[in-house]
This record gives C-alpha cells, sequence and structure tokens, in this order.
C-alpha cells in the first residue's frame, strides 16, 4: 500500500495524468479498507472468544443499512468488476437488533462475494417471512467445494484455494446471527455461485 502511495505523490509531483494518480489512489483506498477489515475482524473474534461482545439493540431497519453499508463499501472492495442487485421492499419491518454489529455481518458477506466473484453480479435480497425477516447475499462466483463447505464457519477456516482474509468472516456473522435469536446457513455450487442467507426475529 505505501508503495503505490508514494507512486502517486511522485506522479502528482511531475504532473502525472490524472487518471494515473486517481487508479492508484483508488488502489490505496480499497487496500486500506481491506486491512482495515481484516482488523477488524480480528478484534471481534477476541471479543468472542473473552465473552465481551455485547449486543445494544434498538429497533434497525434492513433497508437502511444495507444502503449504508454498500454505499460505504462495496465501490472500495470491488476490485473484480462486479454488478450489485439490490431486492428488498421499501416497507419492510423493522427488527429489534444491534445496527453495528449486523452492518458487520453485512461487511464481512459482501466483501466475501466481492472477492471470489469476477465479473459477476452480487444479489442483495430481503423479505419477511412468518415473523422473521429473511436476507440473501448472492453472488455468481467460483463457489465452494464441498470438502470445505462443512468448515466455512469455524475459526480462522480459509479454504484449501483461499490465499487471502484472515478465515474469521464467516465465524463472527454465525455468532452475530445467533446472539440475535436468528439462523444462518450457506449454499453453493462450485464454479457457478455461493448464496448465504440468514434470519432475524421481526421487532415485537
Amino acid at each position: 500500500m505505501s508503495g503505490y502511495a508514494q507512486n502517486a505523490e511522485i506522479e502528482l509531483l511531475n504532473g502525472g495524468e490524472k487518471r494515473s494518480v486517481q487508479e492508484k489512489l483508488k488502489r490505496i483506498s480499497s487496500e486500506a479498507n481491506r486491512m482495515a477489515l481484516m482488523v477488524t475482524q480480528i478484534l471481534d473474534a477476541t471479543r468472542i472468544e473473552e465473552g465481551r461482545m455485547v449486543l445494544e439493540l434498538s429497533s434497525c431497519d434492513i433497508d437502511g443499512l444495507v444502503r449504508e453499508t454498500v454505499e460505504t463499501y462495496f465501490s472500495v472492495l470491488n476490485k473484480n468488476n462486479n454488478r450489485l442487485a439490490l431486492r428488498i421492499p421499501l416497507e419492510l419491518p423493522s427488527v429489534e437488533a444491534d445496527p453495528s454489529r449486523l452492518k458487520r455481518v453485512f461487511v464481512n458477506l459482501i466483501s466475501n462475494a466481492l472477492k471470489h466473484t469476477y465479473n459477476g453480479t452480487i444479489l442483495i435480497k430481503a423479505e419477511a417471512d412468518e415473523g422473521f425477516i429473511k436476507v440473501t447475499v448472492k453472488d455468481t462466483g467460483s463457489g465452494i467445494s464441498p470438502e470445505d463447505m462443512p468448515h466455512i464457519w469455524e475459526r480462522y477456516y480459509k479454504g484449501k484455494h483461499s490465499e487471502t482474509g484472515t478465515g474469521l468472516g464467516l465465524f463472527i456473522c454465525k455468532f452475530i446471527i445467533e446472539s440475535h435469536g436468528g439462523k444462518i446457513w450457506a449454499e453453493s455450487e462450485l464454479g457457478k455461485g455461493t448464496e448465504f442467507t440468514f434470519t432475524l426475529p421481526l421487532s415485537k
């Protein structure tokens, strides 16, 4: 990351092309966000291990939370030219949740989808379903192998073909969703993509 920063600074001083400098700055921003995400995951995992992750519940608007997360993270984490599709009803009921923790779930799932998808589509959809909100993050990426699937929720598990990341994102997602009284699961087909779905109880 420091290399990109130094090159961008040199080009600016030498009157380099604006597009080239902007591209390097975009890479710096993307790498900084990726590193910040990794640090946050490590801190969250430590809180979980030590029993220090406390939920601060309030009435939470899923649509607003998804759009806020996407606006903040999608473009800076999207290195592989992926498209985004949102299917969230305008009048979706609220849930009783900790918005900061729930946002962490969305960041982890979106980051995971973007990392394993190239020139594809990331679909985020939500619907009310018998006392719950059901949320799905679906990609058209490389998929998860059958041998990896039973282990994806384990702490520090990254999969046989994954060289980046902390192996903590899905572990954290599972803990947060289950702490809210919900469930989370995954379906995947190798070479065609992965679909993560979780449920959260509606506000009473």
